[in-house]
């Protein structure tokens, strides 16, 4: 099993480009660089386009919208 792990992208995800092949993608928090709604929507929205097949999100303590998004969807 290959696991791809990114951490720290402080909104700059859409920079990262040629990713290696991964069973599972796990990302381990600090996505945005302010914890806004919209940084963390932008972050989703790339994330769960991302073609894994398994993904795993872990925030951090500064992106406390992800819980106000994520029960939006």
């Amino acid at each position: 099993m290959k696991i791809l792990h990114l951490s720290d992208t402080h909104g700059l995800h859409h920079r990262i480009k040629d990713m290696p092949e991964a069973d599972v993608i796990v990302h381990s928090g600090d996505i945005s660089n302010n914890g806004t709604e919209s940084e963390v929507l932008d972050f989703l929205n790339w994330y769960i386009e991302l073609p894994y097949p398994h993904k795993i999100f872990v925030t951090a303590q500064s992106e406390k919208p992800v819980e106000r998004v994520w029960q939006t969807l």
